[in-house]
């Protein structure tokens, strides 16, 4: 039998659980990447040198490597690619007008908005004038979003208005966005869940986690959820409506939904699988591979969900980082802190010792995750506080001269 030939866009820490699972599948795995010693490609098959958002280099490699699917993992930047590819060489993936639309929360909330899908009010500025014309219609709170980032990145919120903290919140919201576009919206209020899911049949197969966030960045998940089997049916209705408004029936989906008594805002979705350990702890709460759903997906083979457990194992992750930027001295090898912390299932750093790590102001800068097995009992909170103790990370500040 000939082994698969699969593309995965993207070869930093992000995508190594998709590409560690395309090897286990027997997959002969080609990473894409513009960065050469990220980890990836040292387990890959075959690296290729190149922007994960150059779709025509992309497309061009992947004729002359007469690829069987091609996919990417948790990368709204690589998302519209993958679409783009598969539909020149007639693989299996959404089509590129969904994936451009769920990548950018500008366009998103358009489509929100036309389909009277429920949806934060929002306007859309590329520039001061823009956001001139409608700050008299503004109201706090109010969250200003690149619309081209994710993770987290570039995102402001504002409690009190004035025309001065609009303009830099606009300003360092534009810096983040590559179309230099910001989506400037109502804050939902509301209870913040996340979850990993797979359509089939337009019918959505997913989990939600409880989450913690530290302002907008995620600091853990746990699983099972603590949201109510019948909110969490409100939320898969949401997610559904939304799905089958854009036409996108079958494949992976993340998504980040507000819930509260009277409302369901689906706040952002995408045709493939987050980041941050939440489809590996879905796996090892509830036995759901959604990441060899997804390999198996690109490369056209039938997805079929296995059915629920009834008890779901408790599983959590811890989301860390740094409050100020500097070098990283010192940080617990994986194998010894398997050692200190027994319940741990695994733990992946994005950084090694004498690397420059950055301060942790959005998703993006975390220093890694851990994902551990984490018993009612004990609670969330003792666990976290256990974990970062054996963590014992020691990191030397940048030196900032004072005024």
């Amino acid at each position: 039998m000939k082994q698969p030939r699969l593309l995965v866009l993207g070869a930093s820490n992000t995508q190594l659980p998709i590409i560690l699972k395309a090897l286990e599948l027997n997959c002969f795995v080609i990473t894409v990447d513009n960065i050469p010693d990220n980890i990836g490609h040292r387990h890959s098959h075959q690296s290729i040198n190149c922007s994960t958002a150059d779709r025509e280099a992309v497309l061009a490699y992947a004729k002359d490597l007469e690829i069987d699917g091609i996919v990417t993992f948790a990368s709204d930047i690589a998302t519209p690619t993958v679409a783009y590819v598969a539909g020149h060489l007639n693989l299996t993936a959404c089509k590129l007008s969904i994936a451009e639309t769920l990548s950018n929360k500008a366009l998103f909330r358009q489509f929100q908005d036309r389909q009277q899908l429920d949806c934060p009010w929002f306007f859309i500025a590329q520039n001061i004038d823009h956001l001139n014309k409608h700050y008299s219609q503004l109201s706090v709170p109010v969250i200003f979003k690149p619309a081209d980032t994710s993770g987290s990145r570039g995102l402001v919120k504002l409690d009190t208005l004035n025309p001065d903290l609009c303009h830099h919140a606009f300003r360092y919201a534009q810096s983040f966005s590559r179309a230099n576009t910001v989506s400037i919206e109502e804050f939902v209020e509301g209870i913040d869940v996340s979850g990993d899911g797979f359509l089939i049949n337009g019918q959505l197969h997913a989990l939600i986690s409880q989450k913690f966030k530290q302002g907008f960045i995620p600091t853990g998940h746990y699983f099972p959820t603590n949201i109510k089997p019948v909110d969490q049916q409100r939320i898969f209705s949401e997610i559904e409506k939304n799905c089958h408004a854009i036409a996108y029936f079958d494949g992976p989906i993340d998504f980040d939904v507000k819930i509260s008594s009277d409302r369901i805002t689906v706040i952002e979705m995408s045709p493939r699988l987050g980041g941050n350990g939440i489809p590996e702890l879905i796996y090892y709460s509830s036995g759901i591979d959604l990441i060899g759903m997804t390999i198996n997906y690109a490369l056209g083979k039938p997805c079929n969900i296995p059915e629920q457990p009834d008890t779901l194992r408790p599983c959590a992750s811890l989301i860390f980082g740094n409050d100020t930027a500097g070098q990283l001295n010192a940080i617990t090898a994986a194998e010894e802190l398997k050692n200190a912390y027994p319940e741990l299932i695994e733990c992946r750093y994005n950084y090694q010792v004498g690397d420059h790590v950055p301060a942790f102001e959005h998703s993006g800068n975390s220093l890694g995750y851990a994902l551990f097995y984490c018993p009612p009992e004990s609670g969330y909170p003792s666990m976290v506080n256990r974990l970062q103790a054996a963590l014992q990370i020691s990191i030397e500040a940048d030196f900032k001269p004072s005024n």
